[in-house]
């Protein structure tokens, strides 16, 4: 029977608790010599990305995506970044920004499975739908 990618990223998950890098580096090259004897190197990236979910939520991390019309200032992204921190109860963030010019303006927040969606497009969307009441 073969393992699948969440027993395989808790395997990898397990093995890596409490080692040094050193110690980590040859369980890594451990673990990916197995994964090419059992033919499974295909599931890799998404072992990787359930080991990811792991990782983050043993060690208090959330990761979010910012959406907004235009790039943002790196003071409005920190400040960002401390509002999901404050909001998750995270030790830390990871934040990756994306533009889209469909939303106008304001900002969308991912992370989790929580949305903080602040842009113009859904208040506009919004204040149609009061109108038309």
């Amino acid at each position: 029977m073969k393992a699948s990618v969440k027993q395989y990223a808790q395997a990898l998950f397990d093995l890596s608790q409490g080692k040094d890098e050193k110690e980590i580096a040859k369980v890594i090259k451990d673990f990916a010599k197995l994964l090419v004897e059992h033919n499974q190197v295909a599931k890799l990236d998404r072992i990787v990305s359930h080991f990811s979910l792991l990782w983050n939520r043993e060690n208090s991390i959330v990761e979010a995506e910012i959406v907004s019309a235009s790039e943002l200032d790196k003071k409005v992204v920190r400040l960002l970044e401390e509002y999901v921190k404050e909001v998750s109860q995270a030790k830390d963030v990871n934040i990756s920004s994306t533009e889209d010019k469909n939303i106008l303006g304001g900002v969308v927040i991912k992370y989790g499975d929580n949305i903080f969606d602040a842009s113009l497009r859904t208040r506009l969307n919004e204040l149609k739908k009061d109108i038309k009441n």
